[in-house]
């Protein structure tokens, strides 16, 4: 898993984890911004490598990454992690290993409660379709990615993830998860989670999540932005989601 750094090292750490099929460069303008104030900490998601082919495991993989990475460098304290939709499931895995320490734990339109089976099986068969057509450079397909997943500037970089991603890599993101349930008792008391989602239909997860949050966490922060699909702020305006961010940091 390559890691990449921004930032004084000496400042609070802020862990970013862009989401499925999303590229890293997706943090771009928020490194800009917070690598200022914060030591800025961005893991490329394993089968997500531009440069090299290799095969999503688990969370719990990738979890052990970052924390092998994190742990020996910079101890446990971490103030903040903000994952973006598949991401925020990471950090939710993060969260409750309780290996690091956040005093903040920032999930932007993730599902962190189960699906059903028919859901899994049809994301599966999409996104085993997408990811297919896109290394075909199926013309509508890739299209229809600066519309959802990426800005047009960063085309090249998911293209780049894209041809290197294995059915593997889909089949074990879908089915991790589908399979995922953030535990309802995490003891880290000093831990504020918070939640953005929007209202459009591809949203249903993400507002299954935000109730789970408050049910169990009475602590939590939600926001809901009117209108908005899965990741529109933080993927397509960057500029909100970042005062968002300050705000709540």
């Amino acid at each position: 898993m390559k890691i990449f750094e921004f930032g004084d090292q000496s400042k609070d750490k802020l862990l970013l984890i862009h989401g499925f099929q999303q590229p890293w460069q997706v943090w771009n303008a928020y490194i800009d911004h917070f690598k200022c104030n914060y030591h800025v900490i961005v893991p490329v998601l394993s089968g997500h490598d531009p440069d090299q082919k290799e095969d999503f495991i688990s969370f719990d993989a990738d979890a052990k990454a970052i924390e092998e990475y994190i742990i020996p460098l910079y101890g446990r304290e971490i103030y903040a992690v903000y994952g973006m939709s598949m991401g925020g499931v990471l950090a939710a895995t993060l969260w409750q290993n309780q290996n690091l320490r956040f005093d903040k734990v920032i999930f932007d339109g993730s599902p962190l409660v189960s699906m059903n089976g028919f859901t899994k099986s049809f994301m599966l068969k999409f996104y085993l379709n997408i990811t297919r057509k896109t290394q075909q450079r199926d013309q509508k397909t890739v299209e229809q990615a600066t519309k959802s997943i990426v800005t047009t500037d960063q085309l090249d970089s998911f293209l780049k993830v894209m041809d290197n991603m294995s059915d593997a890599t889909v089949e074990n993101c879908i089915n991790s998860i589908a399979a995922f349930s953030l535990k309802s008792d995490i003891d880290t008391p000093r831990t504020t989670p918070v939640i953005f989602y929007g209202t459009a239909a591809n949203e249903s997860l993400a507002k299954k999540s935000a109730k789970f949050l408050k049910k169990n966490y009475p602590n939590a922060v939600l926001q809901c932005f009117k209108g908005k699909a899965h990741c529109e702020n933080s993927i397509y305006h960057p500029n909100v989601m970042i005062a968002e961010l300050e705000r709540i940091l």
